[in-house]
């Protein structure tokens, strides 16, 4: 049986960004929290999580940084 998640990928990319919000010195490349939580597929996972499912139809499937990550200045 395989499962659900990759906990070593999960474990290192944690890492990964916690150095980046709080080890690495402040530039441009810090990690904005703000961005990621806005993603439509944290924002989900994080309404599956608190309410046990999700109503699609009326989900906000935006992303507010959407300009900025086409052009790759948003991290």
């Amino acid at each position: 049986m395989m499962p659900d998640y990759d906990f070593g990928a999960m474990v290192c990319w944690y890492e990964h960004m916690f150095n980046r919000t709080h080890v690495e010195p402040p530039n441009s490349k810090n990690l904005n929290p703000d961005y990621y939580l806005s993603m439509p597929h944290v924002r989900f996972h994080d309404e599956k999580k608190r309410n046990g499912s999700v109503n699609i139809r009326y989900f906000d499937c935006n992303f507010k940084y959407k300009d900025c990550w086409i052009e790759n200045k948003c991290l």
